[in-house]
């Protein structure tokens, strides 16, 4: 085992440059597991491989950290990638699981060939009001990667959450460039 890094919940070491064991410190690892035999079947997040009292093993994503990607990448390359993980963060909504770290999710999404790959998913909780389209807006706007209005895109979430719609999802593509 190679040591990785280390989180406020967890150790990580990477496992013959393939898979990726998380040590628990002193967070429930159930609860990952939970949400990721969840998202799994969703295709969201990396592949859940076992379980033991005090770990987890998973599918180990090599890639760049979302920030660094969009600081070297091509409009057309960020295009491809947004957009994959508005539809991971519609989602997630739909299923009323909130993943709390899009607001600045820098460590949370790898990027892979150009498919984003949500990380970490301890924090998740089952919500009627989930939030990760809200706040991956918001992140998306503190970057100023386009010219957009700001105010509109923010009333179009509003509107988004109060009923989750495909049509109001879609409306947020629409006015960010990504549809």
């Amino acid at each position: 085992m190679i040591y990785l890094a280390k989180g406020k919940r967890s150790i990580v070491y990477l496992i013959k440059g393939k898979l990726v064991k998380k040590i628990s410190k002193e967070w429930n690892i159930k609860n990952e597991v939970n949400w990721l035999k969840l998202l799994n079947k969703h295709n969201i997040g990396p592949k859940l491989i076992s379980l033991d009292s005090n770990s987890l093993t998973e599918e180990y994503i090599k890639g760049e950290r979302i920030d660094d990607f969009l600081k070297k990448s091509n409009e057309k390359q960020i295009k491809i990638v947004l957009k994959d993980v508005f539809k991971q963060c519609y989602k997630l909504d739909k299923l009323k699981v909130n993943k709390f770290e899009l607001t600045n999710p820098y460590k949370h999404i790898i990027i892979q060939n150009l498919k984003p790959i949500m990380i970490d998913f301890e924090r998740c909780k089952f919500s009627l009001k989930p939030k990760n389209i809200s706040q991956f807006v918001e992140f998306i706007l503190k970057l100023n990667l386009f010219e957009v209005d700001k105010n509109k895109i923010r009333n179009l979430v509003k509107e988004y959450k109060k009923d989750y719609s495909l049509k109001s999802y879609r409306k947020i593509l629409r006015s960010l460039y990504l549809s």
